[in-house]
């Protein structure tokens, strides 16, 4: 016979909370924080200034024109090659450097990140805790998204995908990150057809290795990849031409960033 798991009474009273009660911004916040401990414990963070002060300077761009400008946005690289993003609760944002070596100019890695800011000004995976029923099923999601219950089972999915053991988007929630990135990426002065070229960077890679290369981890947390682009494309189509003008579409800094990311030691490659 299984067991049912035992969770202290501080996890099923913070499942109660989110189950019953909603999730105000500070307890986001606290949330995304223990969260960001956990990643920051077991993956392996990029150490260096010039590539970690580029993106959270770019990052902040994107999201201080956003509704939660509010919010205290943090920016890490994760150093593996495997490509693939991830949003916590509360503003903290996570890109791979697979991302960073792949987007040819910053329209590009700025499309990245405002979809990721846009998950969390939607309160995404906020939402799916909210939606939990029953304390049981609270404290569950909350041994997945915090420390609180140390799960060598999370522990090691964490390890190995980076964003494994974190709540999945559905395609709705993936489309409105689209929009609301694409959204951000202009606002922030950048031009949003590297939203588009990134996507379809990603699919021709994705193809060419059988699915089983560096971007399968993006391909199984960002799902419908190829309606995805159908999306961007027809969201370009809708924009005036008159929009895109005098927006950049690359910036010496992040060549820059690029030129020092190919000094630095090969990240490990994705898992096989």
């Amino acid at each position: 016979m299984s067991r049912s798991p035992r969770y202290t009474p501080l996890v099923l009273a913070l499942g109660a909370l989110v189950a019953g009660c909603g999730v105000s911004q500070q307890q986001e916040i606290q949330i995304g924080q223990q969260q960001a401990q956990q990643v920051n414990a077991q993956l392996p963070i990029l150490q260096d200034g010039q590539i970690t002060q580029y993106v959270n300077g770019l990052g902040n761009q994107l999201a201080s024109r956003t509704s939660r400008a509010d919010l205290s946005w943090q920016f890490a690289v994760v150093n593996t090659d495997v490509v693939n993003a991830f949003a916590l609760p509360g503003g903290f944002i996570y890109v791979n450097r697979g991302v960073l070596s792949r987007a040819s100019n910053e329209s590009e890695l700025a499309a990245v990140l405002g979809h990721e800011i846009e998950h969390v000004v939607r309160r995404h995976s906020v939402k799916q805790m909210e939606q939990a029923q029953g304390a049981n099923i609270g404290a569950g999601l909350l041994c997945t998204l915090t420390n609180v219950c140390n799960s060598q089972l999370g522990s090691a999915a964490l390890q190995v995908g980076g964003a494994a053991i974190f709540a999945k988007f559905s395609r709705t929630d993936e489309v409105q990150a689209d929009e609301g990135g694409f959204q951000n990426v202009i606002r922030a002065g950048i031009d949003p057809h590297g939203m588009l070229t990134f996507f379809q960077k990603l699919l021709a890679e994705e193809r060419q290795s059988g699915g089983g290369g560096a971007t399968s981890s993006w391909f199984a947390d960002h799902p419908g990849t190829e309606d995805r682009i159908a999306d961007v494309q027809r969201m370009l189509n809708d924009t005036p031409a008159s929009t895109f003008a005098g927006l950049r579409t690359d910036s010496p800094a992040f060549q820059a960033m690029r030129r020092r990311l190919a000094q630095l030691p090969p990240a490990p490659p994705a898992p096989r």
